[in-house]
């Protein structure tokens, strides 16, 4: 389809999606598919490119053995889609329509009814309800397909790493604005007004909420603000992310308003601890779960294990708000046997959230030749305001 749009800028040159095209339908042809389908708004980037936030309603792609991409999606996303030199066809939905009719009809009119269709059902965007219909539809030709863009995602490339080492400097701007901006009588809301100023103004694009959280709430995890005022005394969270052309990086520190208790600096140096163990264990061939047994290990000898309940790390790179994360295929977690390669990359979040505080030290990562660059540049220290 010929568009009057005026071509949107890529990340990347033609040839890599170019690649990442021939990767998947070498994979479809290899699996006798008639067609493979896409919902994840980050698989979909790396395959086009496209981006937009109106994955929050019914989109797709899909992909058949030769030719270009077919997005199928909302009427009003067709500029941007049609903007994109890498995708051919655009099929509306409008906001009549039921979205699986219009995608069960393409299927019976453009897709060979001999062959299976391939769907990417591990997406979160595609609905039990949205599943059950297009079956009943297409009775005996849906299965699961996926894999092949997060193994091809896992390892980063030279030009993404650029991008990942570009928004470690934002991430960076935006934490450091926030810890500028910590005084007794502001409110989180300062705060995180603070860490997106920071972050947006060195070059991030949108991304999901970071997190900003005083006193006895941060010993809830994944609490953000909410208007509460920084008091004397309080522990004061922040993790901040940022990210150029959709690709990510995020760093945690803590601050104290005012002198740090003995409590706070045995806490927040076990974190301390815990996350320079892990950076030392990680290298090429070390698998997953021996650099989370070499964090964990901090943790238990301290006597927090009990505290420490989640991974050491989840991997980093493409993502679309509310997720900032690869960490549904790629993380560094108990008894993982997944070795290690150059390329890989981690937002490392030892931590510990009790009912009194939270203490969090991060660092974002990438596994080198010879071991581990870490991304994110800040004084890697519990950081006291006495104000």
């Amino acid at each position: 389809m010929a568009s009057s749009y005026a071509p949107m800028q890529l990340a990347f040159p033609p040839d890599v999606y170019r690649a990442n095209l021939a990767l998947v339908q070498a994979d479809l042809r290899a699996g006798d598919l008639a067609a493979v389908t896409l919902f994840d708004p980050e698989n979909i980037y790396w395959l086009t490119g496209y981006r937009s936030i109106g994955y929050f309603t019914f989109q797709c792609v899909v992909v058949l053995p030769e030719g270009a991409p077919i997005m199928v999606s909302r009427q009003v996303n067709h500029a941007v889609a049609l903007a994109n030199a890498n995708i051919g066809t655009f099929v509306a939905i409008q906001d009549t329509d039921d979205p699986v009719d219009i995608l069960a009809g393409f299927f019976r009119e453009r897709v060979a009814s001999a062959g299976p269709i391939g769907l990417e059902t591990a997406s979160t965007y595609l609905s039990v309800q949205s599943y059950r219909k297009l079956e009943a539809a297409l009775p005996g030709r849906l299965v699961d397909w996926g894999g092949v863009i997060e193994k091809a995602r896992t390892i980063k490339s030279p030009d993404q790493l650029a991008f990942m080492r570009q928004a470690a400097k934002a991430a960076v701007a935006g934490l450091d604005a926030a810890v500028k901006a910590v005084r007794p009588g502001c409110t989180e809301n300062d705060l995180a007004a603070a860490m997106l100023h920071g972050a947006t103004k060195a070059g991030s694009e949108y991304t999901r909420v970071p997190l900003v959280v005083t006193g006895q709430a941060t010993g809830v995890c994944f609490t953000t603000w909410e208007r509460r005022e920084v008091k004397r005394g309080d522990v004061v969270f922040l993790e901040a992310a940022a990210n150029i052309n959709r690709y990510h990086a995020m760093i945690a520190r803590n601050c104290i308003v005012g002198p740090a208790t003995a409590e706070h600096k045995f806490h927040a140096q076990v974190v301390i601890d815990a996350l320079n163990r892990a950076i030392d264990a990680i290298r090429p061939g070390v698998t997953s779960g021996a650099v989370d047994a070499a964090c964990r290990a901090v943790f238990e000898k301290a006597g927090l294990g009990h505290y420490f309940d989640h991974r050491t790390a989840y991997g980093i790179g493409i993502g679309f708000p509310p997720n900032w994360a690869e960490g549904r295929f790629l993380a560094l977690k108990p008894d993982d046997p997944t070795p290690l390669q150059p390329g890989m990359t981690f937002h490392l979040v030892p931590s510990i959230f009790m009912p009194q505080f939270c203490f969090m030290t991060s660092e974002s990562v990438v596994v080198t030749e010879d071991g581990c660059e870490v991304l994110t540049d800040y004084p890697r220290k519990l950081i006291e305001l006495d104000v």
